[in-house]
């Protein structure tokens, strides 16, 4: 059999005891716990941490992406541009065909000619010309088949309405002057009268006495009698007629002043009929010239050529669709950052920024300073709907600090981290915040 081993207990009254060395370890232990916890508490007191919002955005410029379009649209003649490259300002990009505006420009031009011409034939004939004068817009044009077709017709129709009126004039002064005549004529004829009349009357009176003493006989006296009788009925008839010749001369004065007047109205009322077409016309013409300028598209500004829409030459661009896009170059960078609101309250306008481009392996020393330029007065939604609300902040670019190998990468579009220093807080605070907030929330009666 095997022997059982035995088994030695030893009592605590038999264990050794800690030395007075070992003792003394544990104790300054215990000390360099204690000033530890001591000096961590005053660091975390004392010592102040940086604050920071953190906003996330994307980079933009000043006068954001120009969208290029044409008011009437038409027929592309020649495309001179493709995406990526880069324009100046006033740089052709696209031709249209001119055929169409340049034949509504011609067309406006000999119309703007030939009412031209017609207003300065009714201007001589208001004046009284004697002969046409045209300007020079209309004998620039004179070559053209239609507008000498213009030049000659007005004036063969002056000369033939001058003819006419003339006639008529000279119709109304041979009326007029025959009644003048004839008040002459009338006039001599009563003056006779008067003067046969006043040698009867001499006659006649001591014939008269002598009748009455009867010395001489009826018969020698009646034929007197008659003679003045018939004398008093010429001048009265003359007096009448004298009247009769006044009111003819004043109406055949009328009629030649009438036709006159009648003249003047017919060429003032058909100059304000052509001056108001004239206004028309150029009006047209200005519209018809702004289009024939327009058939190139320029760009209004220098930059980079991005989403063209039209690649075909012959292709129809619609009147005001877009045909292609320019982001401008050189122009001021802008971060349109996204801020949390529960950072909105720690920031202001005029705040430095610290800004990154996460899509740029870049690991130098420098850093990308911007400005907060704005934020908005009220939260923002994404698409309209009640999630992520943020508070939008646009942060100038320094360009100043930008690296050299980020110039000619950073356009629009590339997303950015905006970094907004706060005001700093103690480790203690940052700690004991969450505490303090819970507990202000604890302890509440539902």
């Amino acid at each position: 059999m095997t022997a059982i081993p035995r088994v030695e207990v030893v009592t605590d009254s038999l264990a050794p005891l800690p030395s007075a060395d070992w003792r003394r370890v544990v104790q300054l232990g215990y000390v360099a716990v204690v000033v530890g916890f001591g000096m961590f508490v005053a660091w975390a007191a004392t010592a102040r941490l940086d604050g920071a919002a953190v906003a996330s955005g994307v980079v933009a410029v000043e006068s954001n992406r120009k969208t290029i379009q044409h008011l009437e649209g038409g027929i592309v003649r020649e495309i001179l541009v493709r995406d990526g490259d880069i324009v100046s300002k006033g740089q052709v990009l696209l031709r249209l065909d001119p055929t169409r505006v340049d034949a509504q420009g011609e067309t406006y031009r000999n119309q703007l000619a030939a009412l031209l011409a017609q207003e300065t034939r009714l201007l001589a004939e208001r004046d009284g010309a004697t002969a046409l004068s045209f300007p020079v817009e209309v004998e620039q044009r004179s070559t053209q088949v239609a507008v000498a077709a213009v030049i000659f017709d007005q004036r063969r129709l002056f000369e033939t309405r001058r003819d006419v009126l003339q006639r008529n004039l000279n119709l109304a002064e041979s009326q007029i002057e025959q009644i003048r005549k004839e008040s002459e004529q009338n006039t001599s004829d009563m003056a006779t009268a008067r003067a046969t009349l006043e040698n009867v009357n001499k006659e006649l009176g001591p014939l008269r006495q002598l009748l009455q003493r009867k010395l001489v006989s009826v018969s020698r006296v009646m034929p007197l009698e008659r003679e003045k009788l018939r004398l008093e009925g010429v001048i009265a008839n003359g007096t009448l007629q004298t009247q009769k010749l006044k009111e003819r001369l004043v109406e055949a004065e009328l009629k030649r002043n009438q036709v006159l007047a009648d003249y003047r109205q017919e060429v003032s009322t058909q100059l304000l009929d052509v001056r108001k077409l004239l206004s028309d016309v150029r009006q047209q013409l200005i519209v018809a010239e702004d289009a024939q300028r327009r058939f190139e598209l320029k760009a209004p500004i220098a930059g980079a050529v991005q989403q063209m829409r039209i690649f075909t030459v012959g292709g129809v661009i619609r009147p005001g669709d877009p045909v292609l896009d320019i982001v401008p170059a050189n122009d001021i960078l802008v971060i349109q950052a996204k801020l949390s609101p529960l950072d909105v309250d720690r920031v202001s306008p005029g705040l430095m920024a610290e800004i990154r481009f996460p899509s740029f392996r870049y690991f130098g020393t420098d850093v990308v300073r911007g400005t907060l330029r704005s934020v908005s007065r009220d939260r923002l939604l994404e698409d309209n709907t009640n999630r992520d609300p943020y508070f939008a902040a646009e942060v100038t670019v320094d360009r100043a600090s930008l690296p050299a190998e980020f110039g000619s990468r950073l356009t629009a579009g590339i997303p950015a981290d905006v970094i907004i220093p706060t005001e700093g807080r103690t480790l203690m605070v940052y700690l004991l915040d969450p505490l303090f907030e819970r507990f202000n929330k604890s302890l509440r009666e539902r």
